[in-house]
């Protein structure tokens, strides 16, 4: 016969034993916090909190989509570095916009002459918005929560300091607005022999401030970048001088990005990832503003 405090003792650590797996049962269903707003991960970084969130490639979709017309439909847009037939004009996103504004660093590039300042961006004749003249991390002017998306093309790559650009991307984004970016698919690009940037070099050239003129990558891209693969930036001489004058024409690529770090610069700026795509050279993300 079972004494009555072992018993009691008995009871007691069953309920205990119960408690805890409950816990645990809610901890694991338990939504993954995310930063509050788009600024709060990269002014008190926490690594811990940011990849709770576990990525994986199973995430990503290799293949071309079919289209983006169902994601921009009858919605306004704004373009960095715009036109991109390639890119947005194949997979519908200018036809199924009501509008598309665009903006160049300058008013000729390596890519595009001849842009003026409120000039129309047309697409198959038909008007689809007007072009700036604004720098990527810079877009002085154009109110707060203007437009529905923000997209670009092959553009992050070259931005100093990406999460400066990305926070005004999504300034003059309305409330559960969507952000579509590409930029290339680093195993098929001249880039193939450099490293992804880590996302804490990338939240530190933020809080340093980095500006347009930062040359810091210069030597690792001379020393790495596939001119074997990049024919048009000649040898290698031609590309050092164009690249030691990169503020002027913009061409390096700073940093280079793969899947996972784009999802999880995402999720520092709070920025709920939708969908991410890999096909030919590109790789595509998009995802909506909280």
């Amino acid at each position: 016969m079972v004494k009555p405090k072992p018993l009691f003792m008995l009871f007691f650590l069953v309920l205990v034993v119960l408690a805890i797996l409950k816990y645990l049962r809610t901890r694991k269903f338990l939504p993954v916090a995310t930063p509050t707003d788009s600024t709060m991960c990269l002014d008190s970084f926490d690594a811990n909190g940011l990849y709770k969130s576990v990525f994986h490639m199973s995430m990503v979709q290799f293949m071309v989509p079919k289209t983006l017309s169902h994601w921009v439909e009858n919605k306004s847009g704004f373009e960095i570095g715009a036109p991109s037939v390639s890119t947005w004009g194949h997979l519908g996103l200018y036809d199924a916009a009501a509008k598309v504004d665009a903006t160049n660093f300058a008013a000729q590039t390596l890519w595009e002459s001849g842009i003026k300042e409120g000039g129309p961006f047309l697409w198959k004749n038909r008007t689809l918005g007007k072009h700036f003249i604004r720098d990527a991390v810079d877009l002085h002017g154009i109110p707060d929560e203007s437009y529905d998306f923000v997209c670009g093309t092959d553009i992050l790559e070259h931005v100093a300091n990406p999460f400066k650009a990305l926070l005004e991307w999504l300034r003059i984004m309305k409330p559960n607005g969507l952000l579509i970016v590409i930029v290339p698919y680093q195993n098929v690009t001249f880039d193939h022999k450099r490293n992804v940037a880590k996302i804490e070099h990338l939240i530190d050239d933020y809080q340093k401030k980095v500006t347009e003129k930062d040359l810091t990558h210069l030597d690792e891209i001379l020393r790495l970048h596939d001119l074997g693969r990049d024919a048009a930036a000649g040898g290698f001489d031609a590309f050092k001088a164009r690249s030691e004058k990169n503020f002027e024409i913009r061409g390096l690529h700073q940093h280079v990005y793969d899947q996972r770090l784009l999802y999880y610069i995402y999720r520092c700026l709070n920025v709920e990832v939708k969908s991410q795509y890999i096909w030919d050279y590109h790789q595509l993300i998009i995802g909506q503003k909280r």
